[in-house]
């Protein structure tokens, strides 16, 4: 993988873990806790080696760091919650798609990178 390739993968990263907690409104998924209580991270209920998981938002949601790290050991609180927000039909589509092949473009990347960035801006600006 070339280097630009790495720094974009690492930019549009940050751009959507930004964009699914200021979505989530900083709140844990599974406990509940928020910024104010806890370090707020952007979980995937299945795994970001995936890239065609990766970057859904219905496969991400906020979580606290406790309950994000309990997640690699446990999976069944976030599944649970995940099925209780999206709904057992959007877990079983989610489970499809990371289970396909997606690959982007460094194009595609920039554009998501953009695409994220004006999501959360627009979220910002609604508070």
């Amino acid at each position: 993988m070339s280097q630009e390739r790495k720094k974009l993968i690492k930019e549009l990263d940050a751009a959507f873990s930004l964009f699914i907690r200021e979505r989530d409104k900083f709140k844990c998924i599974c406990c509940g806790k928020d910024r104010n209580t806890a370090t707020i991270q952007c979980g995937h209920l299945f795994s970001r080696v995936s890239m065609s998981t990766r970057f859904s938002e219905t496969n991400s949601a906020a979580q606290c760091s406790g309950c994000n790290l309990l997640h690699e050991y446990d999976f069944e609180p976030f599944r649970q919650a995940y099925i209780k927000k999206f709904g057992q039909k959007q877990y079983d589509l989610e489970y499809v798609k990371f289970k396909q092949t997606t690959k982007y473009s460094e194009s595609d990347l920039r554009e998501l990178i953009k695409y994220y960035k004006d999501k959360t801006k627009k979220l910002q600006e609604e508070v």
